[in-house]
């Protein structure tokens, strides 16, 4: 052969051959052992599972009887009521019958049968104490195969009295001993340690002895354990037995079938994995030029998969952070979370194709505008990440506002839309040793801060945003709990009557008495749960506390208080809410007016014809309406005369004044007074903090003052004790 090439690709295969050929015996031959040991192993379980079943048959049977004789030398039964309880306790166990044989062997049974057993090796044992359980005989009856259990009634002066028995058909065992076959085929049987079949799934009768069965291998069986022998029958079949002992007793079951039968299937697998071996011999060579493509076909795939963008075709957020992992000296750099804003309508409105797109164009504008050591992926949907080199503030926003509109004037070569625009957040690296995506994840809490959808934001991120946003998450985790375990205080700020200078009324505010960290104040949770609609429930809390002491102090100190509510245009003007309302105040025996609802001039925002309504509603239920930081709007005066008011409470910014706003401001509160009580409203005044503002509110006749002057929020139990007393 004159082609080297040829020759030497001859002398590769056929020595390929050879190992492959080597390499086939050692595997096949391994792999024939380890299914020999395995289906070994499968068997024995297998009979020992039935062994397992058998036992615990047996000692249900044994449990069962013991707990009957016990019944009966108790005198718990008499004899007729006996019978008649184990003719149906066999009736529900499948028992052919219960009986009860007295010491000469004379029985009375639960199917009335009338028989002598004194000959039964059961009976015998029994006398002597001993729970037993009979080899396989037959029924004085009805000549058919039985097992029974037996065991000892005693007297009260523990001696056998008669001996308790029942009786089952063998057929009951021979059901668990068809799981011992294999494959159902074969046949089991009960022998005991002399080797006398008990029982067998099996209805030949000439087989009285393992050793009819084995030919003499009862003297290799292990009897007191488990294993597995072969033998060869008359017929000259090789045949496995399988066996295992009953636990607690002289009995062993055992499965016999050919051995073929369980290696026949093992053969043919090696053979077939033998020619296998031989076949993949052959086609060696391409086979291994086969799997190396496959190999690196799929190795190229999972990359794909694992680090490139299906969108962008660019690599996606984890191969930047493992990038981004192997740099040095990260505190150089800023990362960006770059964000599109109104992006879902976008899709929603010009489809997936153009937005895909979009998608696309930004990464190759990033790519035109980053330098070789900055990084740019798509995260996730319309979010992208980049690493930037630092600047200082003013030109790293200069060059991401630069990137957003260099991205608009290339897409806009490709497609015509409405104009989009981006939040940048940032946040500046400041260790060489960061956890990428913790910060990625950081610059999230900044969106809350862009409000504008028409323009882009750039915003840097700061702790306290991190922070907010956790205490946040804390808060609402947090409600529950606290609502559950009355960890919300209701307090009452007092108002004072100025022309008495007497307290009967007063404002219901509410505190958090934290168990970790004291008292809350409620602009740390207020805000929040405006936000997720927990205010609610809280105000409904609130209210039902409030109701609750209204009731007791009219009825305990007969004196009737009135306390005003703050109620949120968040909820106001959900459906079914002020019917809810006033019937929860109903639903408590207090006059009506002793609610005050304070409503704020921003709530009639948007809302003023919806909340001209509920205000007449509660109105016709005789509930007292007050509007709450009077002046601090613009609508004050249109209020009080579109809106059916009680009260009015000027709003504290009117006493915090300079040397300019003095004499305006008081000017203004001497008219809002002499206006409201021209309309017969009350007046209250707000935030009344000194002697020069209370004198000057007594001077002008003010109605009431709530402030620091005279009393500070207080706990509702110490307003109580503070300013009710018990009728003498």
């Amino acid at each position: 052969m004159k082609n080297p090439l040829m020759r030497r690709s001859i002398i590769v295969a056929m020595l390929l051959l050879v190992l492959f050929g080597f390499f086939a015996t050692i595997y096949t031959d391994n792999m024939s052992q380890s299914l020999y040991n395995e289906t070994n192993e499968y068997l024995k379980d297998t009979t020992i599972q039935t062994s397992i079943a058998i036992r615990n048959r047996m000692n249900e049977n044994i449990t069962q009887l013991k707990t009957i004789a016990l019944m009966i030398e108790q005198n718990q039964f008499q004899e007729d009521s006996l019978m008649h309880y184990l003719d149906e306790l066999a009736q529900i166990n499948g028992e052919k019958r219960f009986g009860i044989a007295d010491l000469k062997g004379n029985v009375v049974t639960s199917d009335h049968q009338d028989f002598n057993i004194s000959n039964r090796q059961y009976f015998k044992d029994s006398l002597k104490g001993e729970s037993y359980i009979s080899e396989t005989m037959i029924d004085y009856v009805d000549g058919q195969a039985i097992n029974v259990c037996s065991v000892p009634i005693y007297n009260q002066n523990k001696e056998v009295k008669a001996v308790l028995f029942a009786t089952f058909s063998t057929d009951k065992l021979s059901y668990i001993l068809s799981s011992a076959t294999y494959n159902d085929i074969g046949f089991s049987f009960i022998f005991n340690e002399a080797g006398v079949i008990i029982l067998s799934s099996t209805k030949d009768d000439s087989q009285k002895n393992i050793n009819d069965i084995s030919q003499g291998c009862l003297n290799q069986i292990d009897v007191s354990g488990n294993g597995i022998l072969t033998f060869t029958d008359a017929n000259h079949t090789e045949n496995y037995l399988i066996y295992a002992n009953i636990v607690d007793s002289d009995w062993l079951v055992a499965s016999v079938f050919p051995r073929e039968i369980a290696t026949h299937k093992i053969q043919e697998f090696i053979q077939t994995a033998f020619l296998t071996w031989l076949a993949i011999g052959s086609g060696s060579a391409l086979l291994i030029s086969y799997v190396y493509f496959i190999q690196r076909k799929n190795k190229q795939d999972i990359t794909k998969l694992a680090y490139i963008d299906p969108v962008t075709e660019h690599y996606n957020f984890n191969k930047f952070l493992e990038i981004c992992q192997k740099k040095h000296h990260l505190s150089q750099y800023v990362l960006v979370n770059c964000d599109i804003k109104g992006f879902k309508w976008f899709n929603e409105i010009y489809g997936e194709e153009i937005a895909n797109n979009l998608l696309k164009t930004i990464i190759s504008c990033m790519e035109h505008i980053c330098h070789d050591d900055e990084l740019y992926c798509r995260q996730e949907s319309d979010h992208f990440a980049l690493l930037l080199r630092k600047q200082d503030h003013q030109q790293l926003e200069l060059r991401l506002l630069n990137l957003a509109q260099y991205i608009r004037s290339q897409f806009f070569n490709l497609h015509t839309t409405s104009q989009y625009y981006f939040y940048f957040s940032l946040f500046e690296i400041q260790n060489d040793i960061i956890d990428i995506h913790s910060a990625f994840k950081k610059t999230q809490y900044v969106k809350k801060e862009l409000k504008a959808l028409s323009k882009d934001d750039v915003i840097f991120y700061q702790e306290s945003f991190f922070q907010e946003g956790l205490y946040a998450q804390q808060i609402e985790k947090e409600f529950q709990t606290a609502i559950d375990k009355n960890h919300f205080k209701v307090y009452v700020q007092p108002k004072v009557e100025l022309k008495t200078g007497l307290v009967q009324s007063g404002e219901a505010l509410v505190r958090w008495q934290h168990p970790n960290h004291g008292i809350i104040s409620p602009g740390s949770f207020i805000p929040i749960y405006e936000k997720n609609g927990m205010l609610e429930i809280l105000d409904a809390y609130v209210l039902e506390k409030v109701l609750q002491k209204l009731v007791y102090w009219n009825e305990y100190y007969h004196q009737k208080i009135s306390i005003s509510i703050n109620v949120s245009r968040t909820y106001l003007f959900n459906e079914g809410y002020i019917d809810q309302f006033i019937e929860l105040i109903e639903s408590y025996p207090i006059e009506p007016w002793q609610i005050e609802i304070e409503i704020t001039e921003t709530t009639a925002l948007n809302h003023k014809e919806e909340l001209i309504m509920i205000l007449k509603k509660l109105k016709e239920h005789h509930l007292r309406i007050s509007l709450d930081d009077f002046g601090s709007g613009f609508s004050s005066l249109n209020m009080l005369k579109d809106f059916p008011i009680d009260v009015v409470k000027i709003d504290q910014e009117f006493f915090r004044t300079n040397t300019y706003t003095h004499n305006r401001s008081h000017i203004i509160i001497e008219e809002v007074i002499e206006l409201c009580h021209k309309l017969n409203i009350i007046v209250v005044a707000e935030g009344v903090e000194n002697k020069e503002q209370n004198d000057f509110l007594i001077e002008h006749h003010c109605d009431y003052i709530q402030g620091y002057y005279y009393y500070k929020p207080i706990l509702i139990e110490e307003f109580e004790n503070s300013f009710l007393k018990k009728a003498e």
